[in-house]
Order: structure tokens, then sequence, then C-alpha cells
């Protein structure tokens, strides 16, 4: 690598900046880096950032991408780990949470908010993120559950040329990576890989390194 490069990270629901950013600072410490939130305004403060040499959307983060139309001039190449479609099963685009499971869990968001992200960490197989400890503000919440809404609404079902490097892992208990094939035919999927970002994260390095 001859130049430092200028990457953006969308990142997923729940998941807190400064733990994302430790990850990716270790796997890419030569290079500069911008976090953003999950949240309604990403694509203009992605736009007020930009140019990027690459904007890669996390999770949730990807579907925020795919939804934003953001030009390849303010994003450069975009790059999707974990990649949502439609995240519910019912969907049919390579999701594999029930609706029903989906509105449990806004439920319990109400009821219990760090119990219910730390039981979604479970679930995920978030094994390099550390538990949620700390009792949320409301802004915080209401990020949650605007991510939870756009889960359950927003959908991609256009099919995912070359131009757009995705990856997921085999093993994620999330999303169906051999079903994700049918809208994304170059998607990686990364053996022994979860819904943790990290392998993710390295894959992606040697990808673009």
């Amino acid at each position: 690598m001859n130049q430092r490069r200028k990457i953006a990270w969308i990142l997923g629901w729940a998941i807190p900046s400064t733990s994302f950013e430790g990850l990716v600072r270790h796997v890419f410490p030569n290079d500069d880096q911008l976090f953003f939130e999950a949240r309604p305004d990403v694509a203009s403060a992605i736009t007020l950032a930009a140019p990027f040499d690459y904007t890669v959307g996390y999770s949730l983060g990807s579907l925020l991408l795919l939804k934003s139309n953001l030009p390849l001039g303010i994003t450069g190449k975009k790059v999707l780990l974990s990649p949502v479609l439609g995240f519910s099963r019912e969907m049919n685009l390579g999701g594999k949470i029930s609706d029903a499971h989906l509105r449990y869990t806004q439920r319990l968001l109400d009821l219990d908010p760090v119990r219910t992200v730390n039981a979604f960490y479970e679930t995920s197989g978030l094994v390099s993120l550390p538990r949620r400890q700390e009792p949320y503000t409301q802004d915080s919440l209401e990020l949650l559950k605007f991510g939870l809404n756009f889960l359950g609404k927003e959908r991609h079902d256009e099919k995912i040329n070359q131009d757009v490097l995705c990856l997921c892992g085999a093993l994620d208990t999330l999303l169906d990576a051999e079903a994700l094939k049918t809208s994304i035919p170059e998607l990686r999927v990364i053996d022994q890989a979860t819904h943790d970002p990290l392998l993710l994260i390295q894959a992606l390095e040697a990808v673009i390194k």
C-alpha cells in the first residue's frame, strides 16, 4: 500500500463506535477512518465528510448504505459486510430472523434496553465486542428504536453487481449466505466467520490491501 486511504464505516445495530473503531484500527492501522452510527441522517453525514476511497456498511449499516443511493464520487468503492438486503425471514432476501422475533425484540427494548442489546449480542455471536453495562441515554435509545424499525420495513430488492464488494460469514446466525447469493452472485463467503465483525474486517483487509 503506497498511500493512506480514507475509509467510512457505517455501524450495525447497537454497535458502539468506540468498540468497533478498536477492531478496525488494529486491522487497518495505516488508513484514515471515520465511523458513522446507524442513524437516519447518516447519508448527509457521509456526504459532508466526503470524498472517501471506500465506504463500508456493516449489518444494518449495509442496508443504510444501499438505501442511501450515494454516488461513487462520495463513497468511493462500496463494501457490504454481513449484507442485509431484507432482515426478516419473511422478506425472502437472506434474513433468518422472523418478523415475530423482531417485534418481540422491539417490545423488550422498551422494557430493558441493556438486557435486550446483550441478548442480541449473544444471538448474533458478537464475541469480539464487549457487552453493554451502562444504561442508554434517551437519544441513544431512540437510535436503537430507529434501527429496529428500519430493519423491519426497509428492503433492497435489486441484484448487487460485482462493483460492490460483499462479504458474509458462512456461520452467520442472522443471514443465510447461500440465499444471499441469489441477489449477490459475487458474494464472498468467509469460512468460520459469524455475524461478528472481526473476521470480516480481517477478510476485507486481505482483499483490498
